[in-house]
């Protein structure tokens, strides 16, 4: 998979195993290019500043995933935009941040020199995460007018059994964009102010196609209401086929931020079935939930 701007991007997630992840709530969590509510993904890609100067991590809600499955997460820059979902304060875990040179943040960062591009860490339950490699990028543009936000993958296997997770990107204003070259490498403090505003959730389209290559990887992601059937139909771009497996993930979005316990987990019967060779349909009931939930319904696409 390739970027909007046909640049290939292949994400290869570093493996911490055994690190115990900040703010992490389970004792077998492990994480990679975490730090503090995801915020080593900023810091590894442009450090030299406080967080919210020119780098604002974007984080998804808690994922289930079970034992033994590898899973892809979609994870926007858009969820720290002005009215994104779920927006900045769920990213901060109920903070928010000191911001200068502007409070958008909408171009993608690679998190290393190896153009690195997500981080994740565990949560409740006994999963434990291995990296593989993920699909595209699209890396936005904080010049556009208005801004285009990007987006990255998390791509992961579950060693162990099952669980929670989330993942996490880096994203950068103008200023940040420009800042880059000079600052990689460098330490500096992150300042935390007042609490931000509730969890937001709304529905929310992550695709990504690559028409110079003929590929794409197409995301949306489903606000959910309980006893809800909601349906809908994903067609690949023109001269496009589907490729590979029609997939999802739940993601949970608790008040505390914290992640849930896998006995409360939010119950959601999914069926996705293909239609013809370049579509796929999907149809969601949420039967339990205590938290806000999500099903991000995932379809990929090759040149015909």
């Amino acid at each position: 998979m390739r970027t909007s701007s046909g640049r290939s991007v292949l994400i290869a997630v570093p493996l911490a195993l055994g690190a115990l992840a900040i703010g992490a709530t389970s004792a077998s969590a492990n994480s990679s290019s975490w730090g503090d509510n995801g915020s080593g993904t900023c810091s590894s890609a442009l450090s030299q500043s406080q967080l919210g100067q020119y780098c604002m991590q974007s984080v998804t809600g808690w994922i289930q995933i079970n034992g033994g499955q590898p899973q892809y997460q979609a994870v926007s820059c858009f969820n720290n935009a002005p009215g994104g979902s779920p927006g900045l304060s769920w990213s901060l875990d109920g903070q928010s941040y000191t911001t200068e040179n502007g409070s958008v943040w909408p171009q993608l960062a690679a998190i290393s020199d190896q153009d690195e591009f997500a981080g994740w860490q565990t949560g409740n339950g006994s999963a434990y995460l291995d990296s593989q490699i993920a699909g595209s990028t699209s890396a936005g543009s904080a010049s556009a007018s208005p801004p285009v936000y990007g987006t990255g993958e998390a791509a992961v296997d579950n060693l162990g059994g099952s669980g929670y997770w989330q993942a996490a990107v880096a994203c950068l204003n103008a200023a940040g964009v420009s800042a880059i070259p000079n600052e990689r490498g460098a330490t500096a403090p992150f300042a935390r102010v007042a609490n931000a505003t509730p969890v937001r959730i709304r529905d929310k389209k992550l695709d990504r196609v690559d028409t110079v290559n003929g590929k794409a990887s197409l995301a949306r992601e489903y606000a959910l209401k309980k006893n809800v059937t909601r349906t809908d139909t994903r067609t690949c771009p023109a001269g496009m086929v589907r490729k590979g497996k029609l997939a999802y993930t739940v993601q949970e979005f608790p008040a505390d931020r914290k992640s849930p316990k896998w006995k409360d987990r939010a119950r959601v019967e999914v069926q996705m079935t293909p239609k013809g060779r370049n579509a796929g349909m999907v149809e969601m009931t949420l039967t339990r939930a205590k938290n806000p939930t999500v099903v991000q319904f995932q379809m990929r696409c090759a040149k015909a």
